[in-house]
């Protein structure tokens, strides 16, 4: 059984290297292979596997090849927490926002395990969704063109408030929530997609944090101005340039273009990305602000602000002792 197992393993790294972007819950049973896996491939290469070994194959494939009964849903809460197993207690690991769709891999009860925008696979709480065909929500991705800063809207129903980054859609002067309800902004503002881009090109972007995140509470999984993390601040100021990063720090290292560290940020420009690594693993981003600054979300600060790098605060020293990476994406 010790062989079969290392070759289970082998299908698991070679399909289904990274368990955030895929689904690979294989048990083995006493006389089979069994559970669930999102890769075609590694279910294919478990069924051989368990043919060649004389083994009952149990492995079923998500979404089923017959497709979920709503293979779509939208964030029709301010946020869903996504958690990485299906029970309120279990730990955050991102958010959807307002507005955002998803994919539906598969339901249990009353929990929805989902694939986000940027790829990362969690479970969510369907009270926090509206489930629906692709079609529903392909037409609501299209015209959910405006995006939320930190803006209060008021319906029929009462007020509804929104965090930066929600989406929503404008018809005829109205703005319209994803459940469906209309209303006004008493607050905050909503801006056209385009019009945020044009902005974000104009504004460095450790100023754009700051301008929209400045404060906001360290919160792990998060990503909003009620409480973000260094990989969601990053993700969040580089998306309204309409530049897609993955969610994680470490998943964010391989991106973009690779710029040599120096001691004293030579050769770094507004915006580039320092990566710093705990135990051999890339743990924690920040934006380079220029002069030996940079801004991030920091447990060790509390949240989202800026500090300088160089200077001679211990936690800075220690930082800088564990920087492994400058990476500048686009």
């Amino acid at each position: 059984m010790d062989k079969v197992e290392r070759a289970v393993d082998d299908i698991r790294r070679k399909w289904v290297p990274d368990g955030r972007l895929g689904v690979f819950e294989i048990s083995l049973l006493p006389k089979g292979v069994g559970g669930v896996t999102s890769s075609r491939d590694a279910r294919d290469a478990l069924r051989r596997l368990a043919g060649e070994a004389g083994l009952v194959e149990k492995v079923e494939l998500i979404p089923p090849a017959d497709g979920v009964v709503d293979p779509a849903a939208i964030a029709t809460a301010a946020l869903a927490p996504l958690l990485g197993e299906p029970r309120s207690s279990a730990p955050r690991v991102t958010e959807v926002l307002h507005g955002e769709v998803v994919d539906v891999l598969e339901r249990r009860e009353e929990w929805l395990r989902v694939r986000a925008p940027d790829g990362y696979i969690a479970w969510v709480h369907a009270g926090y969704v509206a489930t629906g065909p692709t079609d529903w929500a392909k037409d609501w991705a299209e015209r959910a063109t405006a995006r939320s800063l930190s803006a209060d809207i008021v319906t029929s129903d009462g007020r509804r408030r929104l965090p930066t980054g929600a989406r929503v859609a404008f018809r005829r002067g109205v703005v319209e929530l994803a459940d469906g309800q209309g209303g006004a902004v008493a607050g905050g503002s909503v801006r056209r997609e385009q019009e945020l881009r044009v902005e974000a090109r104009y504004l460095a972007l450790p100023e754009l944090a700051q301008k929209w995140y400045a404060g906001a509470p360290y919160l792990w999984g998060g990503r909003t101005e009620w409480g973000i993390d260094c990989s969601g601040l990053v993700q969040a100021v580089y998306g309204a340039r309409g530049i897609k990063l993955p969610r994680d720090s470490d998943q964010q290292f391989g991106e973009g273009q690779e710029i040599a560290m120096s001691a004293d940020g030579a050769g770094y420009d507004a915006g580039d990305l320092l990566f710093f690594a705990e135990r051999g693993r890339v743990s924690h981003v920040a934006l380079w602000a220029g002069a030996g600054r940079i801004v991030h979300a920091a447990l060790s600060r509390g949240g989202v602000g800026g500090d300088n790098l160089l200077g001679d605060e211990p936690r800075m020293a220690r930082l800088r002792e564990n920087l492994v990476g400058v990476r500048r994406p686009g």
